[in-house]
């Protein structure tokens, strides 16, 4: 069932709708102008609204940029109600990238154009749940590496807060911030016993670890919304020498927001605790990393940026609104 919120300043117009859907499980619910709507809109939780253009006061165009504006209602699904011949609110409707439909209705037009959206809806929650698993997945995959309870939050706070400096836009970000949470999440398939063995790893316990990046991958690839987040799953591992893995890429095949990701890992695992180190200060970590810089291991423009924004950086204060990145 699916609540339908109508907002016009017509009563006849609100009852012919609703007409149109006799005998659907549809429920509605209606507002004779723009602010009483937009008040329903963030109170009624509709699943889909139909607004007239042309009211007094807040015309529809308003109450529309109200909602896409919101965070509680900038998804949800919005058809403006237009003139036959207003060839103006259509073209605002496009800019906004909302559907229009036209006065007179055609009844088969609009239960078309309601279902698909309704339709879509329905599918975008589905595929939010299975990336809100994915999401408890890489907690569950961090809580079996003893050493890195909480580390992937902090590193997303980290990558996040370079990216910013890097000027990098706001989508972007985002998705180095997904990536970050959930660049370990392979190691779901490895033992605990590797993951948490205090001593050197054999060579055989290496190959295993070494798989988790595709393994992360393969987990993650079936969730459309998390197609831009892919690359830093599977390549933050590699090295700017060719030399790491799984794929051994070079230089600037390694793909930008995997070797932002990789850059603030290597930071973030040196100023974390270890069972065998304290964390080493920030002076320290960058020593540790300038020796990898000389051996070719990092991005040597990269690194430079990302050394001048944390050199004095009080990093316990570098954090992430996990909300922001995950809704």
């Amino acid at each position: 069932m699916s609540k339908i919120l109508i907002i016009d300043d017509y009563d006849e117009s609100i009852a012919l709708i609703k007409t149109y859907f006799l005998g659907t499980d549809h429920t509605f619910i209606s507002a004779n102008n723009g602010r009483e709507g937009l008040s329903l809109a963030k109170e009624g939780s509709p699943d889909l609204v139909l607004c007239d253009v042309i009211m007094p006061g807040m015309d529809g165009f308003e109450v529309c940029q109200n909602l896409l504006g919101s965070s509680k209602t900038k998804d949800l699904p919005i058809i403006m109600i237009t003139g036959l011949e207003d060839n103006r609110s259509r073209s605002k409707c496009f800019e906004l990238g909302v559907e229009y439909i036209s006065k007179p209705f055609n009844i088969f037009d609009i239960k078309m154009r309601v279902e698909k959206l309704l339709e879509l809806k329905n599918y975008k929650a589905q595929l939010k749940s299975a990336e809100k698993l994915i999401f408890q997945l890489a907690l569950i995959a961090e809580r079996k590496d003893a050493y890195a309870k909480g580390t992937n939050e902090k590193l997303a706070g980290f990558g996040t807060h370079f990216a910013k400096h890097l000027g990098l836009e706001d989508n972007e970000i985002k998705n180095i911030g997904k990536g970050a949470l959930l660049h370990a999440v392979g190691k779901i398939e490895i033992s605990e016993n590797i993951l948490s063995k205090p001593g050197p790893l054999s060579s055989e316990e290496f190959e295993n670890i070494k798989s988790y990046p595709e393994a992360g991958e393969k987990i993650c690839q079936s969730i459309d919304s998390l197609k831009n987040v892919l690359p830093i799953i599977r390549h933050h591992k590699e090295q700017f020498d060719g030399m790491g893995y799984p794929d051994q890429l070079s230089g600037d095949e390694i793909p930008l927001n995997a070797q932002i990701i990789s850059i603030a890992d290597s930071f973030n695992a040196l100023t974390t605790n270890r069972p065998y180190r304290e964390a080493l200060s920030v002076t320290e970590s960058f020593s540790a990393m300038d020796s990898e810089l000389d051996k070719g291991k990092i991005n040597p423009y990269l690194y430079k940026e990302f050394k001048q924004v944390f050199k004095n950086e009080s990093i316990e204060n570098i954090s992430m609104d996990f909300g922001d990145i995950t809704n």
